[in-house]
């Protein structure tokens, strides 16, 4: 019997240290037969453990911004260039509030720390599907995860600003997955 994701592959987004969601997602899905390509912010390659990953996932890492649109277009660039074309999956597991990290309570946000928090965890989901997109970087009935969590559908204490940023990017998973299914078959959850 076959493995899961035997042929498939993938991008992973937020792969840091052994602890992520991300790293967990990659060790399995090379486990389940997928090759996948590995990619986070240049500091975050620095300050975590991500080589460590590639190496045992027999991978590369790609270093990119992912509210840059720029960086994002060589990343996309670069793992097709890696796969030798499309590929099948993107996972983007993207998450961090300066306001969170700072203590600053939701009725004393920061501004400037909120529109970082949107663009981080949910603003460059939306650049990186767009960019796939228009590089036609996915195959047809292909997926993009993201991954959102229970705040964004409930108040719970503490959360702050992430909340608004993971509804939004529910917000974003639903108008892309619209557009996106209809002309290409891509699931977007």
């Amino acid at each position: 019997m076959g493995k899961l994701l035997e042929g498939k592959k993938g991008l992973i987004f937020g792969a840091l240290n052994e602890q992520s969601i991300a790293w967990k997602v990659a060790e399995r899905a090379v486990a389940e037969g997928a090759e996948i390509v590995l990619t986070n912010t240049a500091v975050s390659i620095r300050m975590g453990t991500i080589s460590e990953l590639a190496e045992k996932c027999n991978t590369i890492v790609v270093p990119a911004d992912a509210t840059s649109v720029e960086d994002l277009e060589n990343l996309i660039d670069k793992t097709m260039e890696h796969f030798g074309g499309r590929f099948d999956f993107m996972l983007h597991s993207i998450g961090m509030s300066p306001n969170v990290r700072k203590g600053r309570t939701y009725d004393d946000l920061d501004y400037g720390f909120l529109q970082k928090t949107l663009d981080i965890s949910a603003i460059s989901f939306h650049k990186a599907i767009q960019v796939a997109r228009k590089k036609d970087a996915l195959n047809e009935w292909g997926s993009i995860v993201a991954l959102s969590y229970i705040a964004a559908q409930r108040t719970l204490y503490g959360y702050n600003d992430m909340a608004d940023a993971k509804a939004l990017l529910e917000s974003i998973a639903r108008s892309f997955g619209y557009i996106y299914g209809r002309e290409k078959h891509v699931r977007i959850n």
